[in-house]
């Protein structure tokens, strides 16, 4: 495959030259540096063009374009020699505000040949064409009153971001808009391309007038203006060094500019020997504040903080630094590690704490902050807070603060203190407080006593903070009490050379007992539920359980009493005893017979599963179903009974039947659910139109039977005649 992209002279000895050789050698060569220009870079400004505001001698704002080079989107160069002052009539029309300020290229015929040397072609009468930077101003909102386009292949496309993509996956978008491979315009004509240079400040008038700009509008000057980049997928360091700096360098007084740049260039700590070159220690200087967008992978060993001198390792300093732990852990994982060296005089710290600016005002431009310490991690794993003065012995170190002394502090959710450690409000020790950390909910003091409630606590554990009505000397020796004595309850244990009573529960005047309460809808002096053991009344060794149910081999009782394998007795107005399905677990409202519960009710025995399902009263009547109306028939047989009446327009149903007339005098009686075997079934008429009508019963099965009714008439052939009548019916059969 050969494609053309450019076409130049040959010469040869004796070649006659006219000016279409010399202008294809011309075109030829410009088109080349175009399509350098922008093969390895985006379009825009290059150097210099920057939009300086200033004053003249009469004190009026003025706009001056600096020396510089652009390069549009058809590679064509703008250049400006000379500083250029913005001519306040471009302006007239121009609404108040930020108003945008374009550079195109444009070029004009010049140098026009004396009357009588011209050629046929009027455009022959200039030698030369003049190329300039003209100024534009205005908003130019859409792109065709920016570019004219660029012509990719056969196809014109009138916004260039679109051209370098249209041919990938997805059609992306080149936002820098530069097309090297692009069909340039031919000398005839003067696309349009306009390079932002920045944003100017003006005042609408009779005559208008330039503006002095703010901060914000210097910033949004600096947004639209468009400089030119570089593309590459990668850039050689020719000298073994890439630097990337800022251009400017600030004056520094009593500093000449040798002195400057010799301050900037490396030194010689900067280099290193390796395989017998000279080479930089760091390949790669960003001398810059640097802003990441995206993910940052680090494919070496580590991230060093370095003093100002240099390396710090290679000189025996203390390596501050982090890196991914070259071998995976004990435990098969990954470990990323702080370094923090020891090799300077004290201990190597990661202290986290607050910052202030320095300075009133700070310097934006080389901010420095006021540091206030507050978690220390040492170099040897211990961690402190608070302690930035002071080495760390232990693995964790809080220093107290604050009036009480506190040394931890538990939020809710809101933000509020609910719980707080602090060593006072007694004599210095472990406390425990809520939101008042002048307040104890728990302490222990130096003697090794435990106080809850108190922060002085008389015994290896004091419960305090109960009223005490009246005085009582009961529990020499405790180290356990709860209550401040007397006859409010009390509980504790006895130590002692005979080891008992190992604990006591007292009360002088009414029973002791055992109370569980739950508030539910009431308080905790009036609880929604109580449940309690204790001594049933006073001056008695009896027990009682009270307000609860009770489970015998079991965890879950269901009832007041809930026994678990063993027979029990129940009286009373409830009495009555449930026993579940044998491996079913407990059922509250049975459907199936999973729980069944046998008491009795008026005199009457009583089985209930769901309802009741069975009854036995004094006489030995045993009667059945949900209202207790059916009685038990007598049978040595397990049988189902299903009995009814067919009108004589035959089309009826009952309870477990239907019957349906399949002609005259004749009836299909069918059973749902079915008999598990053939049942017995009697059939009788009922108010028959003569009393010599019969009933024929037939094709009885477990699913029905058939029914034939005729009427005795000796006229007829057969001497009988079919005739439709209503009936009863009883079946008897197996019940499964």
């Amino acid at each position: 495959m050969d494609t053309l992209f450019a076409e130049r002279p040959h010469f040869f000895e004796g070649q006659y030259l006219g000016a279409a050789d010399l202008a294809v050698l011309l075109e030829y060569l410009r088109e080349q540096l175009a399509r350098q220009r922008l093969a390895g870079r985006s379009w825009g400004i290059v150097s210099g063009l920057e939009l300086v505001q200033g004053t003249d001698p009469g004190g009026a704002i003025t706009y001056t374009v600096a020396p510089g080079v652009a390069v549009d989107g058809h590679g064509r160069l703008l250049a400006i020699l000379a500083p250029t002052k913005l001519d306040a009539a471009l302006f007239a029309l121009q609404p108040s505000g930020l108003v945008n300020v374009w550079l195109r290229h444009s070029e004009v015929s010049a140098g026009g040949v004396r009357p009588g040397f011209e050629v046929c072609g009027s455009s022959d009468a200039y030698s030369r064409i003049s190329e300039s930077v003209v100024v534009e101003v205005g908003p130019r909102n859409t792109v065709a009153q920016r570019e004219s386009g660029v012509e990719l292949g056969a196809t014109l496309y009138p916004d260039a971001r679109t051209a370098p993509g249209t041919l990938l996956p997805g059609q992306p978008i080149a936002l820098d808009g530069s097309v090297g491979a692009q069909l340039f315009p031919n000398d005839d004509d003067t696309p349009r391309w306009l390079v932002p240079l920045g944003r100017v400040a003006w005042v609408q008038g009779a005559p208008g007038a330039f503006a002095e700009a703010d901060e914000t509008a210097r910033k949004l000057s600096m947004i639209f203006r468009h400089q030119a980049g570089v593309f590459a997928e990668s850039v050689i360091a020719a000298g073994g060094l890439l630097r990337l700096r800022a251009r400017w360098t600030e004056r520094e007084a009593g500093k000449t500019n040798d002195q400057l740049q010799a301050a900037a260039a490396p030194l010689a700590s900067d280099l290193q020997t390796c395989h017998d070159r000279i080479e930089a220690t760091e390949p790669i200087w960003l001398e810059e504040h640097t802003r990441l967008t995206g993910d940052l992978r680090l494919r070496g060993r580590r991230v060093e903080w370095q003093a100002e001198g240099g390396t710090d390792y290679a000189a025996g300093g203390t390596v501050l630094g982090l890196r991914r732990a070259p071998a995976a852990n004990a435990l098969g994982g990954e470990d990323l590690q702080l370094l923090l060296g020891s090799n300077a005089p004290g201990p190597s710290r990661l202290v986290v704490g607050g910052a202030t600016l320095q300075g009133a005002p700070a310097d934006p431009c080389r901010p420095d902050f006021d540091f206030r310490s507050g978690v220390v991690v040492q170099h040897d794993a211990k961690v402190g807070v608070g302690t930035v003065d002071s080495p760390l012995a232990h693995p964790l170190t809080l220093r107290v603060t604050g009036a009480q002394q506190q040394a931890l502090a538990l939020q809710s959710a809101a933000g509020a203190v609910t719980w707080q450690i602090n060593t006072l409000p007694g004599p210095p020790g472990f406390n425990i407080a809520q939101a008042d950390p002048a307040q104890s909910n728990f302490f222990i003091d130096p003697a090794g006593n435990v106080g809850i409630g108190s922060s002085a606590p008389q015994a290896k554990l004091d419960v305090r903070g109960v009223p005490a009505p009246q005085g009582n000397a009961l529990g020499a020796n405790k180290w356990f009490q709860a209550g401040d004595g007397g006859d409010t309850g009390r509980v504790w244990m006895q130590y002692g050379a005979q080891l008992a009573p190992l604990m006591v529960m007292s009360d002088l005047d009414d029973p002791p007992r055992l109370q569980f309460q739950q508030l539910g809808a009431g308080s905790e002096e009036a609880p929604q539920h109580i449940s309690w053991i204790g001594q049933a009344r006073g001056n008695s060794p009896d027990l009682s359980m009270q307000g609860g149910r009770v489970g015998i081999n079991t965890q879950v009782p269901a009832r007041m009493l809930h026994v678990e394998g063993e027979e029990v007795h129940s009286g009373g107005l409830g009495g009555g005893y449930s026993f579940s399905n044998r491996g079913s677990a407990f059922v509250e409202i049975p459907a199936n017979g999973e729980r069944w519960v046998l008491y009795a009710a008026n005199s009457v025995a009583r089985l209930w599963s769901g309802v009741d399902r069975m009854s036995v009263d004094l006489a030995g009547n045993v009667r059945m179903g949900p209202s207790l109306l059916h009685f038990a028939v007598g049978s040595r047989d397990n049988v189902r009974m299903v009995s009814g009446r067919v009108p004589q327009v035959f089309a009826s149903a009952g309870t477990d039947w239907s019957a349906v007339r399949n002609g005259v005098g004749l009836v299909r009686v069918t059973f749902a659910p079915a008999f598990t075997g053939t049942p017995v079934v009697t059939a009788t008429l009922v108010d028959p139109l003569a009393e010599d009508n019969v009933i024929c019963v037939r094709n009885v099965s477990g699913n029905g039977f058939d029914v034939v009714i005729r009427d005795i008439d000796s006229t007829a052939a057969d001497g009988s005649t079919p005739q439709d009548s209503a009936f009863n019916f009883i079946a008897v059969g197996q019940f499964t």
